[in-house]
Order: C-alpha cells, then structure tokens, then sequence
C-alpha cells in the first residue's frame, strides 16, 4: 500500500513540474529584462551550470528570477566565499554568498595559531640553515585579519620571509595560511628566540624552549637587580635614571609589576618596558624612574619593587650612590700620534690618559677645532683600578683611555683636537686639553670657559 501512494505522489509531482515549467515558458515572453550571473572578474566565481539559469516569474506584482552555481564540494569550499550580481535597467545590486558547512552555525571560532621548530637534517645542508613555519588555521575571512608578523628576540624581522597564501583543509570549511623565516644554525644554537604573531596571538620557539631548558626555571627564579645611573646622563641632563631590570619572569602569567620607590615610601613613577623575551624563553623587563641629581648624590636610598602573581611575596632590591671615602679628580695627559704612524700618511691616532680619579664614573669626550666629534670615530675603554698596591684606608684610583684616530690630513692641516672629561670631583665637573701640530704640546684652557663653549659637546 505504502509503495503505490508513492507512486501516485511521483506522477502528480512529474504532472505539476511540467505544468509549471510551460506556465514559466509563457510569462518569461513578457517579464522585463532582469538578468543574474557571477561576475567573471572576481577570482572566486566559476561558470554557470547549464539549465542554472531560471527565467522570471510573477510574484505580487513584481517579477523573481533565480540563478544556481555548481560546482565539486571540494572546489567550492576553497573558493568561497562567492558574489551573485543582479543587473536590472533601474540598478544592481550584488550579495555574498557562502556555505560554511554543517555544524558551523554561529559566531566563528577565533583562529588557531602554531609554530614548528626547525629541522635538524636542514641544518646538515650545504647552507646550514632551516626554516621555521607559523600556521593560522581558521575561517577565510578571519585568516585575512590576522596577518602573521615575525620577531627575533622581539624585533621585528622582514628579510628571508616567505608567506603562503591561504588553502583549504580536507572538511569543514577550514583554511589554512602559513609563513616561513630562515632561522641559520648560527642562530639555534645561541639560543636566539623567535616569535610569530597573528592578532593577539603569540607563539615562541628557541633551542632551549624546545629541548625542554626552559622548565628549569620557575617563578622562585625571577631575578631583580638594579643598574645605577650613568655619570653622562647625570651631567647632561641633571637628572639620575633608575633601572630595575627583572629576569627570568614566566611566559604563561602576566601581571608584572615593578615600582620604585623613595626612602620614606614616596612611590615614584616608573615606565616599565613590555616583557622581551630571552634565548631560554623566559621573559624580561625594565623599571626606569627619574630623580634629581641632587637627591641622587645625597646618599639616599631607593628601593625596587616587583610583584607577580606567581611570587608568594613582593621581590625588593635597594640602591643607593656608593660615597668613596677618598674621592679624587682626575689628571689628564693627551699625547700626540707616534712619528712612525704619521710617516704613511694615512691615518694618525691621538691619546687621551686619564688617571688617579675616585668615583670611577667618568665622561669623555672628544672635539675637533670646538665640534663633538660621533663616539663611533673614538674608542674608549672603561675605568679600571690603578696598578700597583692601594694606600691604606683609600679606596682604589682609576683610569681610563681614549683613542681617536683621523685621517692624516685633519693632523697635518693644524686641526686642534681636544679630549674633553667629565668628573663630580672636578670644578665645574668639567676639564679639558687640547693639542695640534704646532703647538707640539697639550695645552690648559680655563676650565669656566669651557664649560660655557662645550656644554654642547656633551649633549
């Protein structure tokens, strides 16, 4: 019985689609040119099936024509989303047309970010290097969004970066976009981290990260330690900078906090720098605040203060300008380059010995005929203790030298050069010599009159 009301309903379908079919045939002479295609310009379309295209019908007074697009699953899926145009003598208008798939209702899942360390047996090639892959996974649209950035040690990096383009997955409805950077074995194996990032997602690799290193270090670990402020930036801008540097601060929490503050508790501002991270894969900081120079020569006592959520209790590291208990200025000696240098005509390298100081924090600068000369055309060695044995009850007195080297000619044309030095024990914090060919000798300039002609040297 089921079986002949089956067939019954079969015939009275096959009855009404042809009845339907010629009533359309009729209607199509007299409807209005409307017509429907996907544009062929766009790289997402394919042609019309055949027998796609429907002619239009009546409805309410207006017409509605329909137009179908087919094509293999697979091939639709990596190609959509698609636009169907709608051109009429009065306008157009055109719509997006896709298919996410079943199970795919609702808002889309946030993409998913990978990384995949580099391959040991690329290393063993003639070139030794590899590359590092960073895959996006999700929704065509969202991968467009998120484009994926490279950083080494977490700079930015845009040489040896290959994109590739999105592609679909097998199912789902799921794409796939990647990028690859050259990483050299040079670089692995010095612990160097690399970073690739799509929106606010973040992925880390390292040797060390991927050998399990890493997990060495737990948040009992987190190292504070404080840099004191640099002589220069005190003489130039009368200001001391106060650095707190955090160490070994874990990857997976955030809330870093880093305060520094006064003597009697005063919080100060403090601009700490975002999380870098280091070549273990753990992440590092800075806590930077300003006092006066003043405040800082004073002998008072300023304190560091991280907190964490993974630390138990704030971490807290002191400072405070160390006072000798013998200071001493320095005595300056400049020498002229040696005749065996200056018979090849090519270059000539003055001296500039600056001995017996205490505190060992030192400025040196050097002039030519009254301009700063860039500190890359000198080289300049850090203060170091005297040689020999130390009086009792004094602390050690230092030196430091500083060679600048010029062409021949700047020597031979009578060119004055000047090895300018800063020190908290000299007058006016400032002394100078200077020497040229002619004189033969080092010369003394008045100390207050340098301090008004070569402030600018030291800015």
């Amino acid at each position: 019985m089921t079986q002949m009301w089956q067939k019954i309903a079969q015939k009275l379908s096959q009855k009404m689609t042809q009845m339907a079919q010629k009533m359309v045939q009729k209607v199509s002479q007299k409807s209005p040119k409307y017509g429907k295609k996907w544009p062929k310009n766009d790289p997402n379309v394919a042609q019309t099936a055949p027998g796609a295209a429907f002619p239009a019908v009546p409805r309410s007074g207006t017409f509605l024509r329909a137009s179908r697009l087919g094509m293999e699953p697979e091939e639709g899926k990596s190609r959509q989303p698609f636009r169907c145009w709608a051109r009429h003598g009065r306008g157009g208008r055109s719509v997006e047309v896709s298919n996410p798939g079943p199970g795919t209702s609702g808002p889309a899942p946030p993409p998913e970010l990978s990384l995949r360390p580099p391959s040991r047996e690329d290393f063993q090639g003639p070139y030794r290097n590899s590359t590092l892959l960073c895959q996006i996974r999700g929704r065509r649209r969202g991968l467009g969004a998120a484009p994926i950035r490279w950083y080494r040690n977490g700079a930015p990096v845009s040489d040896g970066v290959t994109a590739e383009p999105p592609a679909a997955e097998s199912s789902g409805g799921v794409f796939v976009a990647g990028s690859r950077v050259v990483v050299t074995e040079a670089e692995w194996e010095s612990g160097v981290v690399f970073t690739c990032r799509a929106g606010d997602e973040m992925r880390n690799t390292s040797k060390a990260m991927e050998c399990g290193c890493d997990q060495s270090l737990s948040a009992g670990d987190i190292r504070v330690e404080t840099v004191p402020p640099q002589f220069a930036d005190i003489f130039r801008d009368r200001s001391a900078r106060l650095t707190c540097r955090v160490t070994n601060v874990p990857a997976a929490a955030d809330g870093l906090e880093v305060t520094w503050l006064k003597e009697d508790g005063q919080v100060l501002a403090t601009k700490t720098s975002s999380p870098a991270p280091q070549p273990d894969g753990l992440l590092a900081a800075e806590g930077v605040a300003e006092v006066g120079a003043e405040l800082w020569e004073s002998g008072q006592t300023f304190t560091c203060r991280v907190a964490h959520p993974e630390l138990l209790f704030p971490k807290e590291v002191t400072m405070r300008k160390t006072l000798v208990p013998s200071p001493s200025p320095p005595s300056i000696h400049l020498l002229p380059p040696p005749p065996e240098q200056l018979r090849d005509r090519t270059w000539a390298t003055l001296t500039c010995l600056v001995r017996d100081f205490n505190p060992p924090e030192i400025l040196l600068q050097w002039l030519h005929d009254g301009r700063p000369l860039p500190p890359g055309h000198a080289l300049t060695w850090r203060p170091r203790p005297e040689p020999g044995p130390t009086p009792r009850g004094h602390a050690p007195a230092y030196l430091s030298v500083s060679t600048l080297t010029v062409p021949a000619r700047d020597w031979e044309s009578g060119g004055v050069f000047t090895c300018l030095v800063g020190h908290e024990r000299l007058p006016l914090r400032l002394a100078q010599k200077s020497l040229d060919k002619a004189a033969g000798k080092p010369t003394n300039v008045n100390v207050s009159l340098v301090f008004s002609d070569s402030a600018s040297a030291c800015y």
